[in-house]
């Protein structure tokens, strides 16, 4: 989801994310991955894709508010309901275990900056690391993407019933989607506009873009079953063979994707527990 109480693209059209952003509170199904191995080790062509639920006992939450800076923790007190203000410290205090594991150094000496539409780096003598990362979260599961490659983005959500489904694409995405989605069964519409808002929102995220009216000049493969791709790319922006699409099912309920430029890398899945770092 484009973040609206976690580290990135808060200005998101709030129209189109109103209808998204609901206030219910619920609880992850377990997160299919595997844990990790002990050697977490990043190759010059891998991506890592870490599912990680939010909803932490006060201890680790503890942990994780205490590695966070003093920007971030005046953000979490702007929350107004408590579950909110709690999953964002955890998505940061995890978000930085994680880094700092890659980085080895501790996630409290991280720092980052912000490109003009949100989306974080590292910033400071890390910012020629080569590491680069993107997160997303819906409800109580995140996913981080970490990789040498370049630019990457990664975007999630719980598959919910979306009553106005129809009219969101009809208004916000292109017309050959429209035409695809108006023509699916009922019961394949909520799996399929999900489809088509992450594998949109990861291109996004990972090209650092603001949804602005680029929603509908990006365009995805969707319908159930079919394999992730681009068939559509704003004018400026290469050529759909230079990027590579790749669904994601961390968890039961939701679906994600996950961006990249570079064609050829290899992909890990791995379950976050904060138990298995220092």
């Amino acid at each position: 989801m484009a973040e609206a109480f976690t580290i990135e693209n808060e200005d998101i059209a709030p129209e189109l994310l109103g209808e998204f952003n609901s206030l219910q509170i619920m609880v992850t199904g377990d997160i299919h991955w595997p844990l990790p191995p002990s050697n977490r080790s990043l190759g010059g062509n891998q991506v890592h894709v870490w599912a990680a639920n939010l909803d932490l006992l006060p201890e680790a939450l503890g942990r994780c508010r205490s590695a966070l800076s003093q920007e971030e923790l005046q953000r979490a007190d702007r929350f107004h309901f408590e579950t909110h203000r709690n999953r964002f410290m955890a998505g940061r205090g995890i978000l930085r275990t994680l880094l700092a594991t890659y980085l080895e150094c501790a996630p409290d000496k991280l720092n980052f900056s912000y490109g003009p539409n949100g989306k974080p780096a590292l910033a400071d003598e890390l910012s020629q690391s080569g590491l680069f990362f993107n997160l997303a979260h819906s409800d109580d599961l995140a996913l981080i993407a970490v990789t040498r490659l370049g630019p990457i983005g990664v975007d999630v959500e719980r598959i919910r019933p979306m009553p106005d489904s129809d009219e969101l694409v009809e208004r916000f995405f292109s017309v050959r989607e429209s035409a695809l989605f108006q023509k699916l069964p009922d019961e394949q519409k909520n799996l399929a506009f999900f489809n088509l808002w992450t594998r949109k929102e990861a291109w996004l995220k990972a090209t650092g873009e603001g949804i602005g009216d680029l929603l509908n000049q990006v365009e995805v493969t969707f319908l159930p079953g079919e394999p992730a791709q681009f068939l559509s790319l704003p004018q400026n922006s290469g050529l759909t063979n230079d990027w590579t699409l790749r669904r994601l099912e961390p968890a039961s309920s939701f679906v994600g994707a996950v961006a990249s430029r570079n064609l050829q890398f290899s992909i890990s899945h791995f379950r976050f527990s904060i138990d298995q770092f220092p």
